[in-house]
């Protein structure tokens, strides 16, 4: 079967609104899809799917499960227009398949469209197949947290959320998300002061599982030190804007200051400076810009009191980011790391939203430790949530040694055996059903979580090939 019917029901994926905690649309779709063909089909409450299609070929092995998540990481660059309503517009070039101004959803819009292609087909040789499409994937694995599998008869596994041909995935970090509160009080100044917007600008983005060691920067960690950079002087904060997703790296941020006129010129120099360190620091993996409105001079300006000025100032310096740790057992595998997402006030209610993993849990518990004691003194909550099991790496695996060997004898080119520091469903996939034999796989995605995300044409052609064939074996 061509690779255009996956292109076909990638596309429709895409078009329909999805992200985290809003699956309803598409996992009523993917039902309406398997009741039309008469294959089994359940929905739960939370809109976690399963679809059960009978073997193909006689006397088949056991079943095999396969397994994306509906829901997607949706942002948007500043200014753009699109309307989330209205779904992603899939784009191409002549390699690539893109989105204009948005993320793409290609992260794991592409294993539904992969599984919606297999289910949809009569030619395709496979045993009983067991088909999962969780939800809230990007918010915690929530879906594969709740969704009942103890029916299910697979014993071999195959997850499709992995972003890298040729690599097979046998292990993944656990993780666990927190946020850090701050109940703002306010206070009206009685002196002249000018207002004076700062808009962080040029950052990159990214996983903040699969690009925390790239060097890239993050617009809270740097908002913080700037702060810190202006504590001796005249400033007050009059708010902070900072939108973004937990495992999203901060890319964009803006902060409004109050300033003393007659300091006015030198805080417009220490922030110039400022803007050039981190301009020097990043010279080699991102670019950072500041761009500044001065407002006109008020003389009852409403901002942040000293107290929580100087609680938040102190928690983003302490905060951990990036990586704290890599592994000794696996080369070059990131072993625990840190994350700052998203920094947004509601109602004078300031949210830091965060992401921490690791592959151990005792360093994943170590770090949350620190964020425990560093809320205990500067925040009025700190919250931990969507806590996920990380996936063991087993010595043997028929299931990887046939898909590793299928895959070098297609493509003539070695395949990779890799561990993975970001959240798969995989680790509540062994706890939920011991003994499943485990890989996740992927065609080649970039950038995602990020505006400039696509997706090869080319390996997608790939992993189409590749998956009817390693499904031939298994039956």
């Amino acid at each position: 079967m061509d690779e255009q019917k996956v292109v076909s029901y990638f596309k429709k994926v895409c078009s329909i609104p999805r992200a985290s905690g809003d699956e309803k649309a598409i996992s009523d779709y993917i039902v309406s899809f398997a009741k039309e063909r008469g294959l089994d089909v359940t929905q739960d409450e939370y809109y976690n799917v399963i679809i059960r299609k009978p073997a193909t070929v006689p006397n088949a092995g056991d079943a095999v499960i396969l397994q994306g998540h509906l829901d997607m990481v949706y942002v948007k660059d500043n200014g753009c227009d699109h309307v989330y309503e209205n779904g992603i517009e899939v784009k191409e070039d002549e390699k690539y398949y893109y989105a204009e101004g948005t993320s793409l959803g290609s992260d794991n819009g592409i294993a539904v469209a992969f599984c919606l292609a297999i289910l949809d087909s009569d030619s395709i040789a496979h045993p009983d197949l067991e088909v999962i499409f969780t939800v809230q994937e990007e918010t915690g694995l929530s879906g594969a947290e709740t969704i009942d599998i103890s029916s299910l008869k697979g014993t071999r596994f195959i997850n499709l959320d992995s972003e890298e041909e040729g690599v097979f995935y046998t292990s993944c970090a656990g993780g666990v998300r927190s946020r850090m509160i701050w109940n703002i009080e306010t206070q009206r100044l009685q002196q002249p002061v000018v207002p004076l917007q700062i808009d962080f600008q040029g950052l990159a983005g990214g996983h903040s599982g699969i690009n925390i060691g790239n060097g890239l920067g993050n617009a809270i960690v740097l908002l913080g030190r700037l702060l810190y950079e202006l504590r001796d002087m005249q400033v007050w904060i009059g708010s902070i804007d900072a939108p973004g997703k937990a495992n999203a790296i901060a890319k964009d941020a803006s902060i409004v200051l109050y300033v003393a006129p007659e300091e006015l010129k030198d805080i417009k120099a220490k922030i110039s400076d400022t803007e050039a360190i981190f301009q020097a620091e990043l010279q080699y993996t991102d670019t950072i810009s500041f761009a500044l409105t001065e407002g006109k001079p008020t003389k009852d300006a409403e901002v942040y009191t000293k107290k929580y000025q100087e609680n938040i100032m102190n928690a983003l310096i302490l905060i951990p980011d990036g990586v704290s740790g890599y592994s000794f057992a696996v080369d070059d595998l990131i072993e625990t790391s840190m994350n700052l997402g998203a920094l947004t006030c509601e109602d004078k209610t300031l949210t830091l939203l965060m992401s921490l993993r690791s592959s151990v849990e005792s360093r994943k518990q170590m770090l949350r430790n620190k964020l425990q004691v560093i809320g205990d003194s500067y925040s009025d909550a700190c919250i931990f949530e969507f806590d996920y099991p990380g996936w063991q790496y087993r010595s043997e695996s028929p299931l990887r040694d046939k898909a590793i060997a299928l895959y070098e004898k297609m493509f003539g080119k070695k395949a990779e055996v890799a561990a993975i520091h970001a959240g798969l469903e995989c680790g509540y996939w062994d706890g939920k059903k011991p003994g499943l034999d485990i890989i996740s796989t992927g065609p080649n995605l970039y950038d995602v979580h990020s505006t400039k995300e696509k997706v090869s044409k080319e390996s997608i052609s790939h992993m189409w090939q590749y998956l009817q064939e390693l499904l031939k074996e298994l039956a």
